[in-house]
């Protein structure tokens, strides 16, 4: 079976990236297939079927993905003699003629958050409060009913994508990184059981989740520390859940500069997708399109900084303007962004 790594790339046209690294615009590769065939009004079928657009893929669902695959075949086998649109369109792009943009399938898509939601990272988040807490200290917690799950929202408008800046707040001097994987959501469900919730996922992306650690006493119920503009990078592509059948064993790691930060696995989740899929939708509907993203592990400036007497962290493994964050998950690839000050690029 073809396998699909899907972006939106350009001017948000809905790609798959082949096994040479280029990009091919699947609802034009699909007309190229339908006129092959002596379909007529080609163009129409194909984005009727295959649309060009991810959030209207995704509302497809089954159908659309068979039609991708078959895109793919079709320019596979056209590569050498060169393949093009019905018209003559370019359908293929090379690496550097593609900008890739968000995997974000709409500014109307939700995005929620686990908080504290890996066993290193909460033991050692817990410890930086003065008190040594252990993982089997989280464990015990987690058995015995007292570490309540958690969590806040992320808002659309506030993603940036592959290679884009993200902005250093001028309201922090704590701005901290958190790589993660993110599920997206194939079909509408409200009060689904853990058994069924995997059911509902279309596939995963990587999410860094930028964090300001010194505006707590600021923010109030409006989460201000978890957003700002360009406040979750979000890419660099989509990977279909038939491709990754079990999540929670991906590897994950976070550089800074070149420098390791987290390296971890998805094996050390507290609590799992289902159960976030199933808490979530209690008297909730969520949508194709919006997003969980499941909580990081260790490695984060604030769960590995030292703080001085006053409950202070250091400063340095914070991140600061010129840095350049990269976030990598196994099987999906690798997230990059630089930290810029506002009003440069």
């Amino acid at each position: 079976m073809i396998k699909l790594k899907l972006v939106v790339f350009n001017r948000n046209r809905l790609g798959a990236v082949l096994g040479n690294g280029e990009i091919v615009d699947l609802s034009l590769a699909y007309a190229a297939y339908l006129s092959g065939k002596g379909v007529s009004r080609p163009y129409a079928h194909a984005e009727a079927s295959l649309p060009s657009n991810l959030q209207a893929f995704i509302e497809e669902g089954e159908p659309a993905i068979a039609a991708a695959r078959e895109a793919i075949e079709h320019v596979e086998t056209g590569l050498e003699k060169g393949i093009a649109g019905p018209r003559g369109e370019k359908i293929v792009y090379k690496p550097e003629e593609a900008r890739i943009r968000a995997p974000l399938p709409s500014l109307a898509a939700r995005i929620a958050c686990a908080g504290a939601n890996f066993y290193d990272h909460a033991a050692g988040a817990a410890s930086m409060r003065g008190t040594k807490v252990t993982v089997d200290d989280i464990k015990r917690d987690v058995e015995a009913g007292k570490h309540v799950p958690w969590g806040f929202w992320k808002f659309a408008r506030n993603v940036a994508g592959p290679d884009e800046a993200v902005i250093y707040p001028a309201k922090t001097q704590r701005l901290d990184y958190e790589a993660e994987v993110a599920a997206i959501f194939g079909k509408a469900g409200k009060d689904i059981s853990e058994a069924g919730a995997m059911d509902y996922i279309f596939g995963y992306t990587i999410l860094n989740d930028y964090s300001l650690r010194d505006v707590r006493e600021q923010q109030g119920s409006f989460t201000w520390g978890k957003n700002f503009d360009t406040s979750v990078g979000l890419g660099p592509c989509v990977v279909l859940k038939d491709e990754i059948p079990d999540p929670h064993v991906l590897g994950m790691e976070l550089r800074v500069n070149g420098q390791l930060r987290q390296n971890g696995s998805m094996k050390d989740m507290i609590r799992k997708f289902p159960f976030w899929v199933s808490h979530l939708t209690k008297d909730f509907t969520f949508y194709p399109g919006d997003i969980i993203s499941g909580g990081t592990c260790a490695g984060t400036a604030m769960d590995s900084s030292p703080r001085d007497a006053e409950g202070k962290t250091s400063p340095e493994k914070f991140l600061k303007p010129g840095d350049l964050v990269e976030a990598k998950v196994e099987r999906i690839g690798t997230l990059r962004n630089r930290v810029v000050r506002k009003g440069t690029s």
